[in-house]
């Protein structure tokens, strides 16, 4: 029987391990998502220096994200594996082979984990959107700028660039 607890116990203990794993990629993904509504404020104001700076932080958190993300992956296999469950097992299927405590834990911080996921998410396709608008815009403003040069022109009354009338020439290589 004392053979029995300290096993149990070390399920139990990888499984808090688990769930402080998700709780923490929880909190992460909230920070990615703060910093995904910054840097769209940012495209919407064009201010090009905090949406670079505001990138690198994502970046950062992203990789803190991908660290934890291992391991709750060698967490998740490592309690499958010691109850008997495939090697790819969902965190719902190691759940259901727990303790209520944990299982309650487990399922609670899964679901709240893949909630934070999919807001980012969304949140990354609204970013994604306002900066090819932004980028649209841009590239039209640019495109009219270019043309307005491209043409002979003199500035008017009013201090803008007047177009002129564009001048056609010929050479005469008879003569």
């Amino acid at each position: 029987m004392s053979a029995v607890l300290p096993t149990k116990r070390s399920l139990e203990t990888v499984a808090q391990q688990l769930g402080d794993v998700l709780a923490q990629q929880h909190e992460l993904y909230g920070s990615v998502q703060r910093l995904l509504i910054e840097r769209k404020d940012a495209v919407c104001g064009a201010d090009l220096a905090r949406y670079s700076r505001l990138a690198m932080e994502e970046q950062r958190a992203l990789a803190e994200v991908f660290e934890l993300d291992t391991r709750r992956t060698a967490l998740a296999t490592e309690l499958a594996t010691r109850m008997g469950l495939p090697k790819g097992a969902s965190i719902l299927e190691i759940a259901a082979g727990l303790p209520e405590a944990s299982r309650a834990r487990l399922e609670t911080l899964r679901a709240l984990l893949k909630q934070r996921m999919e807001e980012t998410r969304h949140e990354g396709s609204v970013l994604r959107a306002a900066a090819e608008r932004l980028a649209q815009h841009m590239a039209g403003v640019i495109q009219t700028v270019r043309s307005a040069l491209a043409q002979t022109g003199v500035y008017g009354r009013h201090g803008r660039v007047a177009l002129g009338a564009t001048v056609s020439s010929t050479i005469d290589l008879r003569s």
